[in-house]
């Protein structure tokens, strides 16, 4: 939305659970909102996630608001389950979502905040971060890392094992 096409109550940034269980009641309190994601699909952050990862909980417990995930027969929900799950629920629901959206800066402007991706931007009367941290991983500096040899992995780039084996 570009400056003089009508403010926003609420802009979103982030397209995962969080942004999603924002969007709902948001929804429900009649406001207007646009939700900017990065990614290019639907399923937040699970779409970076490793292959093998699992819910440690059952499907009802990890559903967001409106719409119960739907259960699974054996285990936990599986990475792909749980981004079937979020994007039916962005279907379902029909969020304005706009993506890819890289958001580079938040500023405040006389009429509230204005939201800026590259020349786009968009004005608002709030913001709300849902970007988590997987996009911008922290690996602490910690005394004697220049001695370690091995390979060192944050979690959020870890994808499967295969490129482990025999190490």
């Amino acid at each position: 939305m570009q400056a003089g096409t009508g403010d926003l109550d609420v802009i979103i940034i982030g397209g995962g659970q969080s942004a999603l269980a924002t969007a709902y009641f948001l929804r429900r309190a009649k406001l207007s909102f646009v939700i900017l994601d990065a990614g290019e699909k639907p399923g937040g952050a699970w779409r970076q996630a490793w292959k093998s990862l699992r819910l440690f909980s059952p499907a009802q417990w990890s559903s967001i608001p409106g719409w119960m995930m739907p259960p699974v027969h054996h285990g936990y929900p599986s990475r792909d389950h749980v981004i079937e799950y979020l994007t039916q629920y962005e279907s379902r629901y029909g969020f304005t979502i706009e993506r890819p959206v890289h958001v580079t800066s938040v500023e405040q402007v006389p009429a509230g905040l204005r939201v800026h991706a590259g020349s786009r931007y968009w004005d608002a009367k709030a913001v709300v971060s849902a970007t988590g941290t997987w996009s911008n991983p922290y690996v602490p500096d910690y005394p004697g890392t220049e001695c370690f040899s091995g390979q060192q992995l944050h979690s959020a780039h870890y994808v499967e094992p295969q490129p482990f084996a025999g190490k």
